[in-house]
C-alpha cells in the first residue's frame, strides 16, 4: 500500500504547490493539469479509504476537493439563458500547426461552419494562398510581417481595419480590430492573440508578458469586447486568471465544461483547453463546441454569441 501513499502525497503536494505558478514558471505548467490532478486525487483517496490509510485518504480527498473547486466553475457556471431569436455572431478561433496541409478539409469546415470571423494562427504563406484564393466570401487579413514565417490569419465576412502589434517573439503577438455584426445596434472591439507556449522559463516569460499586453488592452476598453486566441494558457495557470481580473472579462468556457483543445495527438485524458474566448459584460454565449481534428494538433473552437440590450 506504501506504493500508493507514496505517489498519492506526492501528487497532492504537486497540485498545492502549482498555486504559486505566479512566482515559478514550471509551477504555472502543472496548474494546467488541474483537472486532471483533481480526478487522479480522488480516485486515490477513494482507494486509500478502504485501507488502513484513512487518516493519509481524507488529506488527499481534501487536496482532490480543492483542485475541484476550481474546476467545478467551467460545469456549474451558468452562461445565461439565450435567446434563439437573437442575431448572433459566431466566431471560430484554431490553431492551424504550422505544417498542417490539410487545406481543403479547413476550406470545407469554415465553408460549411459558415462563421462570420475566423481567426487562424500559426498560418503560413501556403494557407494565405490557398484561403486566398478559395471561393470562400471573406477578407482575408494578414497579421505577420514579411521577415516572419507565420502569424494569424483573420477571415472577415465584412470589410474591416485590423491593427497588428507584432509576432516577433518579443512581440505581443496580437492583433486588434472593431467588427460590427449583421442586426447589432452596437460593434464589438476584438483582440486575438497567439502567445509563445510556455516550453522554457524565457519563453514562460514571454508568453505571461504577452498575455499581460492583452490584459492591458481588454481594461482600457470601454463597450463590447473580446479578448480570443490559443493564449497558450488554461483557465487555472496564473497570467489567464490575471487576464480575466485585469480586463473585467468572463470566460466563454463556463457552463460547458472542460473541452480540452489540445493535444489532439495526446490521450483524450491528458488533454488540455488552451484555446479560449473571453468577453466583456452585455454580450452572452449562446453555444460553444469544438470542430474536427483537421490535421492540426488543436481542435478548432468555435462560439456563438449574442448581444444583450441594456435593461
Amino acid at each position: 500500500m506504501v506504493v500508493v501513499v507514496i505517489p498519492a502525497v506526492a501528487l497532492a503536494a504537486l497540485s498545492l504547490a502549482s498555486f504559486a505558478g505566479q512566482w515559478v514558471w514550471w509551477l504555472d505548467v502543472l496548474a494546467n493539469f488541474r483537472a486532471q490532478f483533481a480526478v487522479d486525487l480522488v480516485i486515490f483517496g477513494l482507494f486509500l479509504l478502504i485501507s488502513r490509510w484513512k487518516k493519509v485518504a481524507i488529506g488527499v480527498l481534501v487536496v482532490a476537493g480543492v483542485n475541484l473547486f476550481f474546476v467545478a466553475p467551467l460545469y456549474v457556471g451558468s452562461p445565461g439563458d439565450s435567446d434563439p431569436s437573437a442575431p448572433a455572431l459566431r466566431i471560430v478561433n484554431f490553431n492551424l500547426l504550422s505544417d498542417n496541409e490539410s487545406y481543403a478539409e479547413v476550406i470545407d469546415f469554415i465553408r460549411t461552419t459558415e462563421p462570420d470571423l475566423v481567426f487562424l494562427h500559426e498560418a503560413s504563406r501556403p494557407w494565405e494562398v490557398a484561403l486566398g484564393s478559395s471561393n470562400l466570401n471573406y477578407e482575408v487579413i494578414r497579421a505577420r510581417s514579411d521577415d516572419l514565417i507565420f502569424g494569424t490569419l483573420i477571415l472577415a465576412r465584412d470589410e474591416v481595419e485590423a491593427v497588428s502589434y507584432g509576432y516577433g517573439i518579443t512581440q505581443p503577438r496580437a492583433v486588434s480590430m472593431n467588427y460590427h455584426p449583421d442586426d447589432w445596434p452596437v460593434e464589438v472591439k476584438i483582440l486575438t492573440t497567439h502567445p509563445l507556449a510556455p516550453t522554457t522559463e524565457e519563453r514562460a516569460g514571454l508568453r505571461d508578458a504577452q498575455l499581460d499586453f492583452a490584459a492591458g488592452w481588454a481594461a482600457d476598453q470601454q463597450g463590447h469586447y473580446l479578448v480570443v486566441g490559443d493564449f497558450n494558457a488554461t483557465p487555472w495557470s496564473w497570467p489567464f486568471r490575471n487576464l480575466v481580473a485585469s480586463g473585467d472579462l468572463r470566460n466563454s468556457q463556463l457552463g460547458f465544461g472542460l473541452q480540452p483543445t489540445f493535444s489532439t495527438m495526446s490521450n483524450t485524458i491528458l488533454r488540455v483547453p488552451i484555446d479560449h474566448l473571453l468577453h466583456s459584460d452585455g454580450l452572452r454565449i449562446r453555444d460553444r463546441r469544438l470542430g474536427p481534428s483537421l490535421g492540426s494538433d488543436h481542435f478548432p473552437l468555435i462560439v456563438d454569441l449574442e448581444y444583450l440590450p441594456a435593461p
